[in-house]
């Protein structure tokens, strides 16, 4: 579970205003609505700015070649297939390999 944090803000009577019509209006909570209004204007700026630098970064990446035939693109899959299996005995000192390592939890994935 994900912490939480206690914010304190101070408004003047017109942002309290326009917080508790919004609320009233929507049928939520005034502490929901500053909630929400946190999430559009931080939150997923944010998100949209990473995903438009991953695509960037995967646009950014050279032409793969394309195989002449299905044969082919079979034929090197199994080559690479092959090549990159692990011909070491795992590290047996750390208990969790990096593959099974649970990935960090973001604001996100909830």
């Amino acid at each position: 579970m994900s912490r939480k944090h206690k914010v304190q803000v101070t408004l003047n009577e017109v942002e309290y205003a326009a917080v508790l019509r919004r609320a009233e209006e929507e049928g939520l909570k005034h502490a929901a609505v500053v909630r929400e209004a946190i999430q559009e204007y931080c939150v997923k700026p944010d998100r949209r700015r990473r995903q438009l630098e991953a695509l960037a970064a995967i646009d950014a990446l050279p032409p793969a070649p394309v195989p002449s035939s299905w044969a082919d693109w079979k034929r090197e899959y199994s080559r690479l297939k092959v090549k990159s299996l692990p011909t070491d005995p795992p590290d047996l000192t750390d208990p969790v390999g990096p593959e099974l390592r649970p990935l960090p939890e973001s604001d996100e994935d909830r």
